[in-house]
C-alpha cells in the first residue's frame, strides 16, 4: 500500500504535506502510510477515492489493474449499439411493484406499456424478466411484464 500511495502522491505532482492538505488530515497520518509503521483505514481510503476521482479503487485497495479508470474515450464502441435493433410490434403492460425496503410496505400499480424485447436481427429474440430501480431513499421498483 505505501507504495502505491508513494505512486499516486508523484503522479499527481503532489508533496506528502500537500497531499494531507487536500484530503484534511495531519501530515503524520500520510508519513505513518509511507513509512509501512501504519496500514491506511477506510476512512483514509475513502478520502483518498473522494479526492481522486479518477483512480481505479481496486487498483489502490488490491494492487490489480491499472493506477487510473479507464476514460469513456479510451473504450471507443462501448456504449454505442454496433447492432440494429428491431422495433417491437406489441408492448406488454408492466406491472410495478413499489416497495420500501425500511417498513416493508409493498403494492402495485400499471404503467404505460414499454417496449421490453430489444432484439438484435442476428441473434434469436430475448425477452426482459424484470427490471429493478433502486432509490436512495431505500425504496425500490420491480417492473414485471406481463406474458
Amino acid at each position: 500500500m505505501k507504495e502505491r500511495l508513494s505512486k499516486i502522491i508523484s503522479s499527481e505532482g503532489l508533496t506528502p504535506s500537500m497531499l494531507a492538505h487536500k484530503m484534511g488530515i495531519q501530515r503524520s497520518g500520510i508519513s505513518h502510510i509511507l513509512s509501512g509503521r501504519n496500514f491506511p483505514s477506510f476512512d483514509f481510503l475513502q478520502k483518498l477515492l473522494e479526492n481522486f476521482p479518477k483512480l481505479n479503487a481496486e487498483w489502490l485497495i488490491l494492487g490489480q489493474g491499472s493506477m487510473y479508470k479507464s476514460t469513456m474515450e479510451d473504450l471507443p464502441g462501448l456504449f454505442t449499439p454496433s447492432i440494429p435493433v428491431e422495433k417491437v410490434q406489441d408492448s406488454p403492460t408492466i406491472l410495478v411493484n413499489t416497495q420500501n425496503l425500511s417498513s416493508g410496505e409493498s403494492h402495485q400499480k400499471k404503467l404505460p406499456d414499454i417496449e421490453p424485447e430489444i432484439s438484435p436481427s442476428e441473434e434469436p429474440r430475448k425477452k426482459i424478466e424484470k427490471m429493478m430501480i433502486l432509490y436512495t431513499d431505500k425504496t425500490f421498483v420491480t417492473y414485471f411484464p406481463e406474458n
